[in-house]
């Protein structure tokens, strides 16, 4: 995970923090990088500026993604269950730890639960983030309510953590 990180740093990210709102900046061809590592580089990088807005946000996305799981439970969705129950404790601990999340189940979220080729891995995090925002906080559709990732990116997004990109 380190090499992805230092490899966005070399490659020219940016970081940056304005009045509440902590921007990352990345180079403007940032699509060749994966969302994954756009996630975790702005994980990190908040993680960096400031730690104990890192602890706060880690700590609203376990919130976040343990009542997504209640409700995988209340429509009997054992797979989404189990997924947001294993990135909500890892977030909980991201928050009392300070340390980032669990890479890899991260990327089990990402791809879908382990398939490759769904639509989401092919997003970047920019486009997630603004179709996020363009919808508000209401993510509309059950199967947002339940994707983790979009759990995550809505909870960054009203936090005021954005990804900026200096074009």
């Amino acid at each position: 995970m380190q090499s992805i990180l230092s490899a966005l740093q070399s490659a020219g990210a940016t970081t940056g923090t304005t009045a509440g709102t902590s921007s990352v900046g990345h180079p403007a061809d940032s699509s060749r990088f994966s969302p994954l590592a756009q996630l975790m580089s702005l994980l990190q990088q908040l993680q960096q500026l400031d730690p104990t807005k890192y602890k706060q946000v880690t700590r609203q996305i376990a919130t976040n993604l343990q009542n997504a799981a209640q409700s995988a439970a209340s429509d009997g969705n054992t797979t989404a269950l189990n997924q947001l129950n294993q990135l909500a404790t890892d977030f909980s601990n991201a928050s009392q730890s300070g340390q980032l999340p669990n890479i890899q189940d991260l990327a089990q979220a990402l791809s879908g639960g382990g398939t490759s080729g769904t639509s989401s891995t092919n997003k970047t995090l920019n486009q997630l983030l603004a179709a996020l925002e363009s919808t508000g906080t209401q993510t509309g559709t059950q199967n947002d309510a339940l994707n983790p990732i979009a759990i995550i990116i809505d909870t960054l997004a009203t936090a005021g953590v954005t990804n900026s990109s200096n074009s």
